[in-house]
């Protein structure tokens, strides 16, 4: 068991979403190793763990408690500053540049931003978000980062800043606007999508496992003292390896599928997904152990839970481009079944090649069955798996149609 199951598990009674308590210690280990740590990008630069993650669901999930617990450990740790409540840009440029007595890692403009609502804690300004993306970029701001607004002057030293915030619905439409969405800061940030609780827990018993903060917190005071590089992804004579070769492959084949489906990402999420993998699976190394090695399971994990992130960018920014997203993904599944010998596919096997191109399985769902609905698709049971086919009459006229359109 690792460090962070651990921290899940010991919250698996509480009724924030699984993924909520998840990504409280991710955010928790990345805002304590700060930029001690990082993966030489083959010698084009370093990339360092610090992460945004914002939680996006309804008022009332339990956005709050696993944002409260990641605060209460990174502040027993005591080595970053930490930002809460309500603040402007400003002051937080400001924090993150001011020394503070007693604490010899005070001088470099590290920090940790908590708020369980993004939206209200953030004083309204339209160059917040802007900020935060430039910040965002460790590997870029190496030394001194300037910033020069209308009241104050702001230096900082090697500025490294974790986010982990909290918004929902109808606060988000209004928070990320278009120079957000696609101004870089959305695509460097994980967008944690939840509609529904974990359990029912009424809190009028004891907890069976109640959380141990304490535990938790000698962990991340252990790897808070690592310093230095992860094990390279190349030896000496620049080969890669295993770990190397298996996120090699991965990446190849995912940027592929990207250009050969003709995907527009009008965020940038795309084109900096491979770092964000990274990212995460420096993080799931430091939950495991303080090697600094990587593993192949850290990097798959790491592919797997980004690869559920990507459509929650859509969740968070529902309506800001006026259009809807399904239509090229019909075409996509409508191709897909015409070009398959027998006209069906497994569901599983659809999502799994299509994951870009949807928000979550409700909204696959929804559109398959809007398919069904119309008569372009049947839904058969095969054993514990669900099919879609398309039937015979279907194949026939939309060849037709297609063979029609292309004279």
């Amino acid at each position: 068991m690792t460090w962070l199951t651990e921290l899940v598990d010991q919250h698996k009674e509480m009724e924030s979403p699984t993924s909520f308590w998840m990504w409280s210690g991710l955010c928790s280990i990345s805002a304590v190793v700060k930029d001690n740590v990082w993966l030489n990008r083959g010698g084009a630069y370093n990339l360092y763990p610090n992460i945004f993650c914002i939680l996006h669901a309804d008022s009332g999930l339990k956005k709050g408690p696993p944002i409260a617990l990641s605060k209460n450990l990174v502040r027993i740790v005591n080595n970053t500053k930490i930002i809460s409540g309500r603040s402007s840009i400003q002051g937080i440029l400001k924090k993150l540049g001011t020394g503070q007595s007693g604490n010899p890692h005070s001088m470099k403009s590290t920090g940790y931003i908590c708020a369980s609502e993004l939206s209200s804690s953030l004083v309204e300004d339209n160059a917040a978000l802007t900020i935060l993306t430039d910040l965002y970029d460790r590997n870029y701001n190496v030394g001194e980062w300037e910033s020069l607004l209308k009241m104050e002057n702001f230096n900082l030293k090697d500025p490294t800043v974790t986010m982990f915030g909290g918004i929902n619905e109808a606060h988000a439409e209004y928070f990320f606007g278009k120079k957000d969405i696609q101004g870089g800061f959305l695509a460097r940030t994980f967008i944690i999508h939840e509609s529904q609780s974990q359990t029912i827990n009424s809190l009028m018993r004891k907890l069976s496992n109640p959380p141990d903060l304490k535990l938790l917190a000698e962990y991340l005071k252990d790897i808070s003292k690592i310093s230095g590089p992860f094990t390279d992804t190349f030896d000496e004579n620049n080969n890669l390896t295993p770990v190397g070769k298996f996120y090699d492959d991965w990446y190849q084949q995912f940027r592929s599928e990207v250009h050969q489906m003709e995907i527009k990402d009008d965020t940038g999420t795309l084109n900096r997904f491979g770092d964000s993998v990274l990212k995460v699976a420096m993080l799931l190394s430091l939950s495991r152990d303080t090697s600094l090695t990587i593993s192949i399971d850290d990097m798959d994990l790491a592919i797997k839970i980004c690869e559920k992130l990507v459509g929650n960018v859509r969740h968070a920014t529902m309506g800001k481009k006026g259009q809807s997203q399904s239509a090229p993904l019909k075409g996509l599944i409508i191709n897909e079944l015409l070009s398959s010998t027998s006209h069906r596919i497994a569901r599983d096997v659809l999502m799994k090649k299509f994951w870009m191109h949807y928000g979550g399985p409700d909204e696959f769902d929804e559109l398959m069955n809007g398919l069904c609905s119309t008569g372009m698709i049947d839904t058969v049971a095969e054993g514990h798996k669900m099919v879609f086919t398309m039937p015979d009459e279907q194949v026939r006229l939309m060849r037709e149609y297609l063979a029609g359109k292309n004279k």
